[in-house]
């Protein structure tokens, strides 16, 4: 979804979390995983994607084509 959606978007990996960064916005709080409730998976949620969305404004329909989860 990032790629299409959010062309030109970077990940910087932190201790606890990826910092998904594009165009001049950061959003420090995508899950990474080795900290979460299962053992090496990351539990990322739907709430976690539609926050990241608004807060990287990130059009929503071109979000929705690619995760319906998010309708």
């Amino acid at each position: 979804m990032l790629d299409e959606c959010a062309p030109g978007w970077v990940k910087e990996t932190k201790a606890h979390h990826y910092w998904v960064m594009w165009k001049d916005r950061t959003f420090p709080s995508l899950p990474k995983g080795q900290h979460g409730k299962k053992k090496g998976r990351a539990m990322i949620e739907v709430g976690h994607i539609k926050q990241m969305i608004r807060q990287l404004t990130i059009d929503m329909d071109c979000a929705q084509k690619h995760l319906p989860v998010l309708r």
